[in-house]
């Protein structure tokens, strides 16, 4: 081969190798503008999608909108029917006020004449109260005056009484009281000329008691008092027994202690027993 054949075939050969640079180069960027054009697309998709969801969204929100301004406008025809019945029974009420002014005015007139009517009456009730109070006053003082005479006669018939009562139970107690003095002079007489004793009380000072207790286990019985020695009494006082006003008998110490003391009985005209009082001086 010549050399000019072998230079065009280098040639050839070397211009081979550039279109296919050439061809492989814009097959490559043909790859990446369909990878682009696809991705162009799925984003074109996408956003298609959400403006077609946005648009149904927008279209319901505006047939909403749609319902609640029709709803509005009939609500604003029922207010303003409403509103121009409220005017008419306004302008009613309205008209019947002033009548009523009209007529509360004539009344204020007539209260005021009353009024003065009531003012005349008031001062002539207070007038008349005055002397129903002056009367009642005078009423009151006058039986006020005669309770108290009638109260005082009534005190002093009722002291009277009293006093005639008392004075006839006086007596009664006089009475009985002689009786039973004389009944016990005599008996002390007796008593005396039974026991053969001098008189009672002397030189005994005087100590008064009541017995404790009876007894009877010993003849003819033992008693014991509640006085003793710091009362003042000594072995041999004799003691005069007694309940009320009837005589019982006579007992003499025997034993004294303190605050007590027995004795025998040596008299007993009527049974001695607990509770009974004693005398050194009857």
């Amino acid at each position: 081969m010549s050399a000019i054949g072998r230079v065009f075939l280098i040639l050839n050969l070397v211009l081979a190798a550039v279109f296919l640079g050439f061809a492989a180069n814009q097959l490559s960027q043909s790859t990446n503008v369909t990878a682009a054009l696809t991705a162009e697309k799925a984003a074109h998709d996408a956003t298609k999608k959400t403006l077609t969801d946005a648009n149904s969204k927008l279209t319901i929100e505006v047939n909403q909108l749609k319902t609640d301004l029709s709803a509005a406008k009939d609500e604003r025809d029922q207010n303003k029917t409403a509103l121009e019945g409220k005017n008419q029974d306004l302008a009613h009420e309205k008209a019947t006020n002033a009548s009523l002014l009209g007529e509360i005015t004539g009344i204020k007139e007539s209260l005021n004449g009353y009024n003065t009517t009531i003012a005349s009456l008031t001062s002539q009730k207070d007038a008349l109260v005055k002397e129903k109070e002056d009367a009642f006053t005078a009423r009151s003082k006058a039986e006020s005056d005669k309770e108290k005479a009638d109260s005082a006669r009534r005190d002093a018939e009722a002291a009277v009484a009293k006093a005639n009562m008392e004075i006839a139970s006086l007596e009664k107690v006089k009475t009985a009281t002689e009786k039973k003095l004389s009944s016990t002079e005599t008996e002390l007489k007796q008593l005396y000329t039974v026991t053969n004793q001098p008189k009672i009380g002397t030189p005994q000072a005087l100590v008064e008691g009541a017995v404790l207790n009876v007894d009877r286990s010993v003849t003819p019985g033992l008693i014991a008092i509640n006085k003793g020695s710091k009362d003042g009494v000594s072995k041999g006082y004799v003691f005069d027994v007694y309940s009320g006003g009837t005589y019982k008998g006579r007992a003499q110490v025997a034993l004294v202690k303190e605050d007590m003391c027995s004795a025998l009985i040596t008299l007993e005209k009527s049974k001695i027993s607990q509770g009974d009082r004693v005398t050194t001086q009857l």
